[in-house]
């Protein structure tokens, strides 16, 4: 075997050649400067990573790291930042909340879509395992995007469901119904409840009649709201399955919440008014999101309040929006501004005015306020028992 010869021995190649005619080589330079700094530097940086951040396993645990950092405490930190923002950014709009009724709440279309959209997340946590995401219902839950309501879709009754709870209830074989009777009874029920597409027979009424039923759901099986009891024409079901039949009879058989009989229908609503998890305006926002689901009963317009009709406007004192500084004495130079027009102002209420604003002393600028009113209605008795010519 011949010798291989480099044909280029003072090159500082490898001797290594990429093709036939030995033109693409391998070469034997140095990596350049800046790649070298570039490394150490990488070096250094790891060192200072592993000491700083959590790094190194050892005996059973890990290096915790000089920082105390951990991707927990970042996002405590981050969700602490975020949460602050909202309290800051909506604090407004909470409190409007906070000081409104329901039915103010869902006229006023900032104040609703802000709780819908707030309370969308609310929903999610505590409502969608049972109800659904949407409010569609999942199996053996009720639905609550539509207006079958056994308790009511009032915001009112929506308020009252969430706040206390409901546990449905209802007896088991109904004056002894028979097994026979109870399968008769169920497909009475299904049949009606498919209105014109439905045949129900005529003769199995008497089961309906004579077994207790319309005690609760009434003669017209629609139901009753007050006690909790289904509406039985509407196709509709508390405890839809998909052999219907079936779950009808189960829950004529072995009622509803019966805790003597383990084949019974369980229907239970939490009550989240009396726990920690949420609180009174995220209640609020999670009723009106429920309500406008689709099912919600309509709110009417807000009652128009009476006009006080004003004598004389000139002698009629401003009004403070609130208590704050800033409301409190401007008001109370409106008020002494009337004096004035009047001539009815008193001499040292500018004073108290002046000393109020240099000190931002609330309780001085009340003083001077209530001077003005004082003032004020002094004027009017005087212009009103002052004859006319």
């Amino acid at each position: 075997m011949s010798e291989h010869k480099n044909p280029y021995p003072g090159e500082n190649n490898t001797g290594h050649f990429w093709d036939d005619e030995q033109d693409v080589r391998e070469l034997n330079n140095r990596p350049p400067r800046w790649y070298m700094q570039a490394m150490m530097v990488g070096v250094v940086a790891i060192v200072i990573y592993s000491f700083y951040y959590p790094s190194i396993p050892w005996f059973g645990d890990h290096y915790k790291g000089a920082a105390g950092w951990t991707q927990i405490t970042e996002m405590d930190e981050s969700v602490a930042e975020l949460k602050a923002y909202r309290e800051k950014r909506f604090a407004a709009t909470e409190q409007a909340i906070a000081d409104s009724s329901l039915e103010d709440i869902v006229r006023d279309d900032e104040l609703r879509t802000y709780s819908i959209k707030t309370a969308r997340t609310l929903f999610a946590d505590n409502c969608a395992a049972c109800h659904g995401a949407a409010g569609q219902g999942n199996a053996g839950f009720p639905v609550l995007a539509d207006d079958d309501w056994l308790f009511g879709g009032s915001l009112a009754k929506i308020e009252q469901t969430i706040i206390n709870g409901r546990k449905g209830n209802m007896p088991a074989r109904m004056l002894g119904i028979t097994d026979a009777e109870a399968a008769k009874l169920a497909t009475f029920l299904i049949e009606t409840g498919k209105g014109a597409q439905g045949n129900p027979n005529p003769a199995d009424k008497v089961l309906y009649l004579t077994k207790g039923c319309i005690a609760c759901h009434g003669p017209t099986m629609k139901g009753n709201q007050m006690l909790g009891s289904a509406n039985l024409s509407d196709s509709i079901y508390r405890f839809k399955a998909e052999d219907q039949h079936a779950s009808v009879v189960r829950t004529i058989l072995h009622g509803v919440n019966n805790p003597i009989d383990p084949l019974t229908q369980d229907a239970v609503m939490p009550a989240f008014g009396h726990s920690s998890v949420i609180d009174a305006v995220q209640l609020k926002k999670l009723v009106v999101y429920v309500h406008q689901l689709g099912g919600g009963v309509p709110v009417g317009p807000a009652p128009k309040k009476a006009v006080a009709v004003l004598k004389n406007l000139k002698y009629t004192p401003v009004v403070a929006k609130s208590d704050l500084f800033a409301d409190v004495i401007a008001t109370a130079e409106a008020n002494y501004k009337k004096n004035l027009d009047q001539k009815a102002a008193w001499r040292d209420t500018a004073k108290i005015i002046k000393n109020a604003k240099k000190s931002k002393d609330v309780a001085l600028a009340t003083a001077a306020n209530t001077q003005a009113v004082n003032a004020l209605r002094q004027a009017s008795i005087a212009a009103s028992a002052s004859p006319s010519f």
